[in-house]
Formats: C-alpha cells, sequence, structure tokens
C-alpha cells in the first residue's frame, strides 16, 4: 500500500509537521501578541518564575542551535539514516521545544516596566490588535517569498520523490549563504512586537531582551550581502517563477 511505502512514510510525516508547525506558529502568535498576562502561578516567587523562564528560553535556542549546526546535521543524519528528511525533523523539534516552552511559560505580573490595561480603554486595545495583526500579515508574506515549504522541509520530500534537485540547489551561491546566517523571515518584525506591547512584566522583559539579543546575534549579514538580498528579492516579487538574475546580482556573486 501506498500510505507503507517509503514515499507514503514521508509524505504522510511531512504533512503531519507542516500542521503541527502551523499550529506552533498560532500559539506562538497568541503568546507575543495577546494583551492578556500568561498563566500565573501565585505561589511561585518572583525568582522562581523567572529562573524557570530563563530555563526554557535557554533549552529553545539550545536545540534552536545546535541542530542548525553541520556536525549535528551530519551526526543525526549517519545516526538514523536520513536522506531528505532532516530539515523536516529539525522543525518537528523546534515546533515542540517552541510549543512545550510556551505552555510552560510562567507570568511575572509582580514585577513590570509597564502595564496598559488595554481593556479598559478601547482605542488602544484596537491600537495593538491592529499593530500586531498587520506585523503578523506582513511576516507571512515573506513565508511566502522566501519559499514556506523549504523552509519547513516539504519541498525537499517533493522535489526527493519526484527526482528533481533539492531546493537549495536551484539557489545561486550568495542566496544560499545568506539563508545560513538569517533563515528566518521577519526579524525586524518580531522584535518590534516583542517590544510594543501594552504589558512589560519582568518575564515579558526576559522573553523580549533575550530572543533580540539572539535574533542579532544569529541572524546577521554584511551591507554587501544586505543590498544583494534586497535586489534579489525584489526580482522575485516581480517573477517569482522566474529564474532570472539580474547582472548586479551576477556581479555581486562574483565578487562574494
Amino acid at each position: 500500500m501506498f500510505i507503507f511505502s517509503k514515499k507514503g512514510v514521508h509524505y504522510t510525516v511531512a504533512a503531519l509537521v507542516a500542521f503541527f508547525t502551523l499550529a506552533a506558529i498560532g500559539n506562538f502568535q497568541l503568546f507575543i501578541s495577546k494583551q492578556t498576562l500568561n498563566y500565573w502561578d501565585a505561589e511561585t516567587s518572583v525568582f522562581g518564575a523567572f529562573v524557570w523562564d530563563l530555563i526554557l528560553l535557554l533549552l529553545f535556542i539550545a536545540q534552536h542551535s545546535i541542530m542548525a549546526t553541520d556536525w549535528c546535521k551530519q551526526k543525526i543524519s549517519s545516526l538514523f539514516c536520513m536522506t531528505v528528511s532532516y530539515r523536516l525533523t529539525y522543525v518537528a523539534a523546534t515546533s515542540f521545544a517552541l510549543v512545550f516552552m510556551i505552555f510552560q511559560w510562567l507570568s511575572i505580573p509582580e514585577a513590570y516596566l509597564w502595564f496598559i490595561d488595554t481593556q479598559r480603554h478601547v482605542l488602544l486595545w484596537l491600537f495593538f490588535l491592529m499593530f500586531h495583526a498587520l506585523a503578523w500579515l506582513m511576516l507571512a508574506l515573506e513565508l511566502v517569498l522566501v519559499d514556506l515549504g523549504e523552509m519547513i522541509g516539504v519541498s525537499q520530500i517533493v522535489h526527493y520523490h519526484t527526482s528533481l534537485q533539492p531546493p537549495l540547489a536551484e539557489k545561486i551561491k550568495l542566496v544560499k549563504h545568506i539563508y545560513s546566517r538569517m533563515r528566518h523571515p521577519g526579524v525586524v518584525l518580531l522584535t518590534i512586537m516583542l517590544w510594543i506591547h501594552p504589558i512589560m512584566t519582568l518575564d515579558r522583559l526576559l522573553l523580549a531582551c533575550t530572543l533580540t539579543s539572539y535574533m542579532i546575534g544569529r541572524h546577521s549579514f554584511e551591507e554587501t550581502q544586505y543590498r544583494f538580498a534586497e535586489q534579489y528579492f525584489k526580482v522575485k516579487v516581480k517573477s517569482p517563477k522566474s529564474r532570472y538574475v539580474t547582472s548586479y546580482q551576477l556581479y555581486q556573486e562574483d565578487k562574494f
């Protein structure tokens, strides 16, 4: 039967991971943008909740960083005889780590920088709602632009079973390097959403500072690479299916 074949198993797992990833993203949206507190345990001390949240953040960052290294890719791929499913495995592990962090997170309302009760101010509630909704919409458009299927790992499975080149093999060298340095779109948007929020309790301050520092340190590249990326995606927006590369891009590719 198809479902028990290698192709069937690959496609089934890819569909499940894609669904779980989208669910994790949905939970993360609520976690970042909802205008109420997350779970609050009154019996836990401020220090205890702070340390617990810090541990959750460090566990998520450790998983996200270690599994992205070439050494880890080679070891896991060799150990489990993986061919094209490592990206899918990585995304599944990241989604699990993210969901675990979200559901174990403890709010610390006793200490805060600012606390605006938007439930009593409809206009402020509407402002933050529309601001975050617009930011998430822009981030979704960026995900489509950078090939969401490839980023999740689904495209790798499809290409493998249809005898096509791996998705990244179709990218030119500098694009691959940019993806290796800044794999996720929306870093600026996410940073803005972390800080522009009506509630800045101690736990959210910890979240905002840690993730902002991690994104700045992990996802950065040079100005020439930024200009290249800007031109590359402008071409892709105008002609998403085209493999056309402008002379400017070829020039930057040669320079790199």
